[in-house]
């Protein structure tokens, strides 16, 4: 770990509309202006962020907290690559509020509240961690690319629509609900009904670049496709089997369309373990890539936003920026 040193000034950007910050009915963002002033700011849209981050860094703000779910990580941090472009980023403290909150459980600051907020005003001495988020492109030009750290499509995608369901939402915070569906999506496989429709998956061919690769490229139907670029995830669930992570680049999984031995893979993956025959299956592939060109008939989803397929079914992932997030 290495230490933050020189921090000249700290600011906040604050979601009102997200689950913990909804909930508290503006206290902690009251508390948090009289502490930082001007350097505290609630942001309602994604749309208004390269306003407010123009201003912080023509202020001299070289350490972003964001208190808000995977959704609002995900905006800010787009938004502070493109503003900040031509000089170095500034550092990111994450303070979970959302619906969402796997990239806190990865790189989350440590402290809530006000103890957060009188810690980040006196920053010296906090530890870092680089993390690099994917970056999100259509290469037809029909989106602007977005950052993220947690996506995926074909059954993923299919699983985040469930999880989306004010039903499920209901009873859990929506990193426990995404898990949630993966596991209900592995139940639905046994009524009938759903079955085939299930495990036959989306279409999806892939190419990919990087080193230690057991295929450069795929094309055929996918069960499952998931990617990240984070270390951990919740609850000790960790769906992929590349642990060198002193490689460049985002981990990802691809389940074939049909593949067997799903209930056992599953048994493994959702707790961390890949063992040999796994890894060695001709249904299941995970690696670590610099890039990836995807073709698709399915949405995709990057921390929790759901991206619809595009007219072309194409997308580009790749290694974006470096971000230095610093935590207690």
């Amino acid at each position: 770990m290495q230490k933050l040193m020189n921090v000249v000034q700290s600011a906040l950007i604050h979601n009102p509309n997200s689950r913990k910050n909804a909930q508290d009915k503006g206290q902690f963002v009251r508390m948090a202006r009289q502490k930082m002033g001007d350097f505290c700011v609630s942001a309602l849209n994604d749309s208004h962020l390269p306003a407010h981050l123009t201003e912080l860094k023509s202020r001299g703000v070289d350490l972003i907290a964001i208190s808000g779910g995977d959704g609002t990580v995900s905006a800010c941090l787009t938004a502070i690559a493109s503003v900040y472009h031509d000089c170095p980023l500034p550092s990111v403290a994450i303070l979970p509020s959302g619906n969402t909150n796997l990239i806190a459980g990865d790189v989350g600051f440590g402290l809530h509240g006000e103890a957060a907020i009188d810690r980040l005003l006196r920053p010296e001495g906090l530890k870092s961690c680089i993390r690099t988020p994917i970056r999100l492109s259509w290469p037809d030009g029909e989106r602007p690319s977005v950052l993220g750290m947690f996506g995926g499509c074909t059954g993923y995608a299919r699983a985040v629509r469930i999880a989306h369901s004010p039903n499920v939402l209901k009873f859990a915070p929506h990193d426990l609900a995404v898990f949630f569906t993966l596991f209900s999506s592995m139940a639905s496989l046994l009524f009938r009904r759903s079955r085939h429709s299930w495990m036959n998956g989306d279409r999806l061919s892939w190419s990919a670049e990087g080193t230690g690769l057991p295929v450069p490229s795929r094309e055929g139907r996918s069960f499952l496709f998931m990617t990240t670029a984070l270390e951990k995830l919740s609850h000790g669930i960790w769906p992929f089997w590349n642990e060198d992570t002193s490689r460049d680049g985002f981990h990802f999984l691809d389940v074939h369309a049909f593949p067997e031995a799903l209930p056992k893979a599953c048994f493994n993956l959702l707790r961390g373990r890949a063992p040999e025959w796994l890894r060695a299956h001709k249904d299941y592939t995970s690696a670590t890539a610099r890039a990836m060109q995807l073709e698709t008939d399915s949405d995709f989803v990057l921390d929790g936003e759901v991206f619809p397929v595009s007219a072309g079914g194409r997308l580009k992932l790749e290694e974006g920026p470096a971000f230095r997030f610093v935590h207690v």
